[in-house]
């Protein structure tokens, strides 16, 4: 397996902290950081990453044309999300000895081994995961609206093999994100929303295991609530947690965590911990 992230330079510290978490967890995996800016600071030392290239470095390796047109039409924010497919395309064709390929958000923390992603991958060229698993009441059905909106799946976190579907989605998802066509997605998750295309269009697993892409957005799901045994985070009835998506994105995990769990106090230490781990991490 080698997973790949994209990040600028002010979340570095957060993609160093999710490389060292996959390497504790499965130190066999390869990790790649694309960094956006077009410098990168040689005289810092990064012991768990393997590779790190800058996205126009990257976007020449596969040759894609007229970088700096396409980048433009980007905000700050949506600059990730406009790269995705790009970076997968690139890991395919750097690392074809790699027979599964993730993107995962450099704000993820891998807490265990992602061993139901790998068995999905052996029957699946394409394994997303849903931003809920569970749905709202009826009288409040205010994320949904939002999910509508942003994509059914987690652009955060998708696993592709290394076959011909799976090249297939990467060279779909790189140009449907980069279209020329009017009406593109609005918002800044500028990618998530054709994902919802996915399962018509290729050979496509919906991983539904609570334990992955635990974040604000879900933490209200009454499988989602925390606990701890024996020293160890651990979900209701002593479900495993793979990764959590620690993404603080306009304070809404701090807001989430005070309004809709404020009786787990499990959630709150693990964001603090996480907020502890980054600091000593140079953030």
């Amino acid at each position: 397996m080698i997973i790949g992230t994209i990040v600028n330079a002010s979340g570095l510290p957060a993609a160093m902290l999710m490389a060292h978490s996959v390497k504790v967890q499965m130190p066999d995996v390869r990790v790649v950081v694309c960094l956006v800016e077009e410098k990168i600071n040689t005289d810092q030392h990064h012991p768990d990453v393997d590779q790190i290239i800058t996205a126009k470095v990257l976007s020449r390796c596969i040759g894609f044309q007229d970088y700096d047109r396409y980048i433009i039409k980007f905000n700050p924010l949506q600059y990730a999300a406009a790269m995705k497919g790009q970076l997968l395309k690139y890991l395919l064709e750097a690392y074809p000895e790699e027979q599964h390929i993730v993107y995962l958000d450099p704000e993820m923390y891998v807490m265990g081994p992602l061993t139901e992603l790998e068995q999905m991958l052996l029957h699946y060229d394409v394994v997303l995961t849903p931003h809920h698993l569970e749905p709202s009441k009826p009288w409040d059905c205010s994320r949904e609206i939002g999910t509508l909106q942003d994509g059914t799946f987690h652009g955060g976190l998708v696993a592709i093999r290394n076959t011909w579907e799976g090249n297939n989605f990467a060279n779909w998802w790189l140009t449907i994100i980069a279209g020329e066509f009017e009406g593109q997605p609005k918002g800044i998750f500028t990618d998530q929303p054709y994902l919802n295309f996915a399962p018509a269009f290729f050979n496509t697993g919906i991983l539904r295991h609570p334990g992955y892409n635990l974040a604000f957005w879900n933490l209200h799901e009454s499988h989602r609530w925390l606990c701890r045994e024996s020293g160890e985070y651990r979900l209701m009835g002593g479900v495993p947690i793979r990764c959590v998506n620690f993404s603080n994105f306009l304070g809404l995990l701090d807001y989430c965590l005070k309004t809709y769990v404020p009786d787990n106090t499990e959630y709150a230490s693990l964001w603090n911990d996480y907020k502890g781990w980054l600091s000593s991490n140079g953030y």
